[in-house]
């Protein structure tokens, strides 16, 4: 009777080691557990675009349409109320139609929010848009603003 009870202890030992060892378990990274909590049929959504001075506490301050050509800097800030899974955005930055930057900006499930500036010199006085564009080139909104002597 002790022989046949330790062969089934070792039976059953052998049975849980191949179940958790051998059998193959799906593994997930932290990216793909945090994409797989938001539901997926939400497509990314732009909730917020401005064009700003400065930014406080994660938010837009100063927004406004011109710029003294005094001013340090220009913000285009973004916040994106539904980000289904990692992607890139762009902010496309014009000065008189022609292309001044391009900057890639990564965003995160479930929200995000991003921004991207540029330096102001004395030559970038006249009129400028941001075109913020998702990762296949579709443009998601234009901001525009001037920026005077």
């Amino acid at each position: 009777m002790q022989v046949e009870m330790k062969q089934r202890v070792v039976i059953i030992m052998i049975l849980v080691w191949t179940t958790f060892f051998l059998l193959p378990v799906p593994g997930f990274s932290q990216e793909e557990k945090e994409a797989t909590t938001d539901d997926p049929a939400k497509p990314l959504t732009l909730g917020q675009a401005v064009i700003c001075e400065e930014l406080f506490a994660n938010a837009p301050r100063n927004r406004t349409v011109v710029f003294s050509a005094a001013k340090e800097k220009v913000i285009c800030f973004t916040a994106f109320e539904s980000v289904p899974e990692k992607t890139f955005i762009y902010h496309n930055w014009f000065h008189k139609d022609i292309p001044s930057s391009r900057l890639r900006l990564v965003l995160r499930p479930p929200r995000w929010s991003t921004y991207s500036s540029i330096q102001i010199r004395k030559t970038d006085i006249g009129p400028w848009r941001v075109e913020i564009t998702d990762a296949t080139g579709q443009v998601l909104r234009v901001l525009r603003f001037s920026i005077t002597e």
